[in-house]
């Protein structure tokens, strides 16, 4: 099973970017969070599944 890199490049980072945003934005709107610390652990985990997706999407030719 080849290993998995997560060193994004600049398209990547750039998709990842506009993806995370996009889903925390509207995530925001629709939740009223009480509690800043579960906003920020949502955005976290957003931002990491956003760079997977990111590198899914364009793969380098490695």
């Amino acid at each position: 099973m080849e290993t998995f890199k997560m060193k994004l490049n600049i398209p990547q980072a750039i998709l990842m970017g506009f993806f995370a945003a996009t889903v925390i934005t509207i995530s925001n709107s629709y939740i009223d969070w009480d509690n800043r610390i579960y906003a920020g652990i949502f955005a976290g985990l957003t931002i990491i599944v956003c760079g997977i997706l990111a590198n899914f999407i364009i793969r380098d030719k490695d």
